[in-house]
Parts: structure tokens; C-alpha cells; sequence
């Protein structure tokens, strides 16, 4: 039996849970907002050692949405002040008397869905997370593809698919990105500019359902982009299923993705298939793919 306590850390909130044999306990999670990185650091051993002393761990795991190198944080724009250069894997080992590991976000989840979520049964898989970036990441035979800080595919969403002197930023100050194109807020901006006054995604898509003009625009707007990025994506990593989560996706997959490995398709080269499907793990992935990655 294999118990690990793993944390996916993000500038809101914390998810926790406590991994056992690959089956997640989801723990009460920790608010992260208007903490720094020493705050973030403590809390994060605090409650290690509380888990450990409830019955001791095989690991931990750690997912942070940055650029990761040697058990620390070495790039993170624009979120959890001070968290670039702590040395997080040493304080929590010594906290909970097991060993560490710091991985980004985006591999995390990729990794927890490629071993026990939508792309099980594929050797090469890319998931792609919609949120207030674009997460990347390719796994194959369940591990990430590539070692180092900047292994596994995770600057996909920087990949260009439009012209760049245009249109809105990325994270990196890029533009025509497919985080510049398809990050979530795009997808309110496609709302907007059709005339659309939804007040959020979930308002977009009941207006969407019902058959409202001005939605079918945006969404079909933003669909355009999303197919962009899935072909590059496709075309980069050559995998059998490209798994896509997000908020977006998960208020309901077939708005977004409906037709679309059929879309996808008909843009590769001949006999190159790859299916294009929803998350099946939710929140849980990244927690199921730090358990993965820190025991296996």
C-alpha cells in the first residue's frame, strides 16, 4: 500500500488530498489568496506533517503552476509572490519525513489523466487545460515526454497560431499564442464582441443552449481558435487523444467539443488520427498524477 499526501497549489486555493494506492481522499481545501510564498510554503508543511502524523506518508507531491527546478519554483509571472527560489521539497520533507516532490500544474494533471482518467488505453496523450492560461502537457507510457524545468510539453500553450502583432496577450507577453487565443477569458471576450451580455461562462452557454444568435456567434467564434490550437497541438506531438480540461469544458464538454476530433481530422496528415476528448478526473487529476509521478 502507497499513501501520499499531495497539494495542487494555486493563487486561489489549495486542493489536498491524501492518495492512497492510487485512489484520492479529497481533504477540506486551503485558501491561498493574498498569501505570499513563505505563507504558501508554511502552510503547505503544516499540513503535511499533520497528514503524516495520521498514519505516515510514502511521499508527497506538490503541484505548482510554474517553471520547476530542483524542488523550487525558478519562474512563476504574475502569481504567489516570494514562492520563486524557496526551497519548498526540503521544508515539507523535513515536515513530514518523506520524500518531496515539485512538479508544474499543467504536467500533474496531464499525468493523472493519461494513467486514470480520459486517455487511458493511449500510449501518447496531450492534455490541454483551459483556464486563466493554457496548460500543456505530453505523456507518454505515463510519464512525461522530456526531462528538466522545461520537459513534458508544458510551454505548448505559447505555440503560435495567429499572427503576433495582434490581439490580446499571454502569460509571456506573446501574442497570437494559443494561451493568448483560447485562455477562458477569451471565451467572454468572443461573447462580448457578438453582442452577447452573458455575465459569465455558465450564462453563456444556458443562452447557447437555448439557440441565441449572439452566443452561437461567440461560441463558434472561440471554437475556431480552440480548432487552431488542437491541430498544432496534434501536429507537434503526433498523439492518439488530445484530453481537454477546464472550466469551459467541464460546465459541459459538447459546446466546445462536439465534432471537433472530426474537425481536427480532416487538417492532418493522411492517416494521422486523433481523438479529441473531455477531462474525466476533474480537480482530482493533478492530485491522482502527483501520486503517479512521486511513487512510481
Amino acid at each position: 500500500m502507497t499513501r501520499v499526501a499531495a497539494f495542487d497549489v494555486g493563487g486561489t486555493r489549495m486542493k489536498v488530498g491524501v492518495v492512497v494506492d492510487g485512489v484520492v481522499e479529497r481533504l477540506e481545501p486551503r485558501a491561498t489568496s493574498g498569501l505570499d510564498g513563505r505563507a504558501v510554503v508554511q502552510m503547505l508543511a503544516v499540513t503535511a506533517g499533520e497528514i503524516a502524523s495520521d498514519g505516515g506518508l510514502d511521499a508527497v507531491g506538490v503541484a505548482v503552476p510554474g517553471i520547476v527546478d530542483d524542488g523550487r519554483v525558478v519562474v512563476l509571472p504574475g502569481k504567489l509572490p516570494g514562492l520563486v527560489g524557496l526551497d519548498i521539497a526540503g521544508a515539507l520533507a523535513e515536515e513530514a519525513q518523506a520524500p518531496v516532490l515539485l512538479v508544474n500544474d499543467a504536467i500533474a494533471a496531464g499525468v493523472g489523466e493519461a494513467t486514470a482518467g480520459a486517455g487511458v488505453g493511449h500510449h501518447r496523450v496531450v492534455v490541454m487545460t483551459i483556464g486563466t492560461g493554457i496548460g500543456v502537457a505530453v505523456v507518454e507510457a505515463g510519464r512525461p515526454v522530456g526531462a528538466g524545468p522545461w520537459g513534458g510539453g508544458l510551454m505548448g500553450g505559447h505555440i503560435p497560431i495567429a499572427a503576433p502583432h495582434e490581439g490580446p496577450y499571454d502569460s509571456n507577453g506573446g501574442r497570437g499564442t494559443i494561451e493568448a487565443l483560447c485562455a477562458a477569458e477569451r471565451l467572454m471576450d468572443a461573447a462580448h464582441a457578438a453582442g452577447c451580455d452573458a455575465a459569465d461562462v455558465p450564462a453563456l452557454l444556458a443562452r447557447w443552449s437555448s439557440g441565441d444568435e449572439a452566443a452561437r456567434r461567440a461560441v463558434a467564434a472561440y471554437r475556431t481558435s480552440l480548432e487552431q490550437a488542437l491541430v498544432a497541438l496534434a501536429h507537434a506531438h503526433t498523439p492518439s487523444v488530445i484530453v481537454v480540461a477546464g472550466g469551459p469544458v467541464s460546465t459541459s464538454p459538447g459546446w466546445l467539443l462536439d465534432g471537433m476530433t472530426e474537425a481536427v481530422s480532416r487538417r492532418l496528415w493522411q492517416d494521422q488520427h486523433c481523438a479529441v476528448v473531455p477531462a474525466a478526473l476533474g480537480d482530482a487529476a493533478a492530485l491522482v498524477g502527483l501520486a503517479t509521478l512521486a511513487v512510481g
